[in-house]
């Protein structure tokens, strides 16, 4: 009963705090966490430490921690990311020599010598395919796709499509030149009313990077 008590306490706070978000009540989501306007956090899942932009989803069963995350991402069921990481150079992996914030190992040490969660940035407008892993310190850039079960362990650019174990590039989504005109634009900064005016156009790219610069000013 004491642990239902404070789940709810805590979720009618974040959804007090977040009004505009939806939070699963059988979500985790801790305090220092930023969530923008439209997010989703679906049940089950885990995260911790992390700031995500307007209108991305989080699948059932994630598990994510000292994470960023663009906006208008989508995010399958059981991902992974932001999994801390060993010194391989060092005498031992034992993490209780090294880094006090272990919640498993027992703390040896005195000073900290290794960060052994580095950040993960997830650009805008990605998605990521159920149960892929994402390591420590990774970059994914705008419009990328990891492939579902992918263990991704190096930065993936703008528009790559990423898959296997290890993480390789497949291939790129566009053309350069569509790319970059699509990357360029950074229409996922734009309000929701204006993207509601060019939802129409969304299956053209060609013709949706046309109408930004007829009618928004873009070139």
């Amino acid at each position: 009963m004491k642990a239902f008590l404070k789940r709810f306490a805590r979720y009618v706070y974040l959804n007090y705090k977040y009004p505009k978000a939806h939070i699963a009540f059988s979500a985790t989501v801790s305090l220092d966490t930023m969530l923008a306007d439209g997010v989703k956090i679906l049940p089950g899942s885990m995260v911790g430490d992390c700031k995500i932009d307007r209108h991305t989803y989080v699948g059932t069963n994630c598990q994510f921690s000292r994470t960023q995350i663009g906006a208008f991402t989508s995010i399958g069921p059981e991902v992974i990311c932001g999994l801390g990481s060993h010194p391989v150079d060092f005498v031992s992996t034992y993490p209780g020599f090294y880094s006090s914030e272990s919640s498993g190992a027992n703390w040896f040490g005195s000073i900290h010598k290794f960060v052994d969660k580095p950040t993960v940035q997830i650009g805008s407008d990605v998605w990521i395919g159920a149960r892929a892993i994402i390591l420590g310190g990774v970059k994914v850039g705008h419009g990328a796709i990891i492939a579902a079960g992918a263990v991704v362990t190096k930065d993936v650019p703008a528009y790559a499509i990423v898959g296997g174990v290890p993480g390789k590039i497949i291939r790129y989504r566009f053309e350069p030149a569509l790319l970059d005109k699509l990357l360029n634009s950074n229409w996922w900064n734009m309000s929701d009313e204006t993207l509601r005016t060019l939802s129409k156009y969304v299956a053209e790219p060609s013709v949706f990077v046309e109408k930004l610069a007829e009618n928004h000013g873009y070139k």
